[in-house]
């Protein structure tokens, strides 16, 4: 969409990618038909890695549950509605390379609220598991049909044309597969890294301790998704800059949109520590919420990834990928730390085994690639983005400590 006229890396301020002034189309419409071959093949590892897998993970969890049938069912459907979304993303992948990324946001968030209203009804007519997941799976099955017809309607339905006149073009494969399979292992490392703390838990904690476990994960999941927004919406514009080779406005718009991508973070994570305990009584929540220690020890963890997150997908904007390094040292690290202190230190191990694994390798080594292909020093692009949250966020840890 910045006008690149062949696939190419672009890994320092010096180096200028070869560019028209107006979208490459013909580069996209192949781009896109290798993406939906690719992806093909993928979609059937994921049904197979889930239904084994994954299935042979589930067996402990649903042995807590009175109707194991319907669970299993539930889980069948997941399957089936995870292997649509995971094939579906080549339209959201499209959208946002097309920099659409507030038009697909809008409708998010009206299918979100259409999924939630029709779940609360689903809880009052029935409190079965089964027709709780049916509700929720289907919104997924939905919102995939949904980024298709929007893929259709932006660009004048260029998406037409290429769905027709494009197809699997091994030339081009031969291009984009070093950048692909890198990222593939980054995001299968990363991706099931964060799930693997579950399914590790599963297996040694109790059915209270397990979805007291579960709704802070997924509390602090929300926090982050809605944190990423003011800089993962501006990746397309950060490519665009890149290839244009302009620097100057690249560097300012990553610090503004990183700075307040960590304050949303930060201060999201405060707010949950304070409210969470007061919530859960007020609606009369069988669940408790985790120890304030815990919750604010994993929240550090995951604002040191996200900042390495976000300098590696700033660094990506070069197609140059070296998440795959990233990710792979940085989980051994985890994987080995969390096994070994496991028994010790139970549930705590976790998230000291993602703090040893992104401090000790993740977030340094994102950041120092990111800046270097930026022409900066580190202290000049940190100061505007970094001190303000971090502070903060060390400020009310050492408060809770001192209390």
């Amino acid at each position: 969409m910045g006008g690149i006229e062949e696939i190419t890396q672009v890994v320092s301020a010096k180096v200028v990618a070869r560019k028209s002034d107006s979208p490459n189309w013909n580069l996209v419409g192949k781009i896109y038909a290798n993406m939906a071959y690719l992806y093909g093949w993928l979609t059937a590892l994921v049904i197979i890695v889930m239904g084994s897998l994954g299935s042979w993970s589930m067996v402990r969890p649903i042995s807590f549950v009175k109707d194991a049938q319907s669970a299993w069912l539930a889980w069948g459907i997941i399957i089936i509605a995870s292997a649509c979304r995971f094939y579906g993303s080549i339209y959201s992948n499209y959208l946002e390379g097309l920099n659409k990324i507030a038009l697909v946001r809008r409708w998010e968030a009206l299918t979100s609220t259409a999924a939630i209203s029709s779940s609360i009804i689903g809880l009052y007519i029935s409190d079965s598991l089964l027709v709780l997941v049916f509700i929720n799976q289907l919104w997924v099955f939905l919102s995939v049909i949904r980024n298709y017809f929007l893929s259709r309607t932006v660009e004048n339905n260029k998406f037409k044309t290429i769905e027709i006149d494009y197809s699997f073009d091994r030339q081009l494969f031969r291009k984009i597969w070093p950048a692909a399979w890198r990222s593939g292992i980054s995001g299968f490392m990363s991706n099931g890294l964060n799930n693997l703390s579950s399914v590790l838990y599963a297996q040694i904690g109790n059915s209270e301790s397990i979805a007291s476990y579960l709704l802070a994960l997924r509390i602090i999941a929300q926090i982050r998704e809605i944190s990423m927004a003011p800089f993962y919406s501006k990746i397309p514009l950060y490519a665009r800059l890149r290839v244009q080779g302009d620097m100057k406005q690249l560097i300012q718009k990553a610090q503004h949109g990183m700075f307040l991508s960590h304050l949303v973070f930060a201060i999201g994570v405060i707010l949950v520590s304070i409210t969470s305990n007061y919530l859960l009584e007020y609606i009369n929540s069988d669940i408790k919420f985790v120890s304030n220690e815990l919750w604010l020890l994993l929240s550090l963890a995951y604002f040191i990834h996200r900042y390495g997150a976000m300098h590696m997908q700033l660094y990506l904007t070069t197609n140059h990928v070296i998440s795959h390094i990233a990710d792979s040292i940085s989980g051994i690290i985890f994987i080995v730390t969390s096994f070994t202190l496991i028994n010790s230190l139970e549930l705590y191990a976790i998230p000291i085994g993602m703090l040893s694994g992104y401090l000790g390798f993740y977030a340094w080594y994102a950041a120092s690639f990111s800046i270097n292909s930026l022409s900066i020093s580190f202290y000049n692009f940190e100061k505007r983005v970094t001190t303000i949250p971090l502070l903060l966020f060390l400020f009310y840890i050492t408060i809770n400590l001192m209390l």
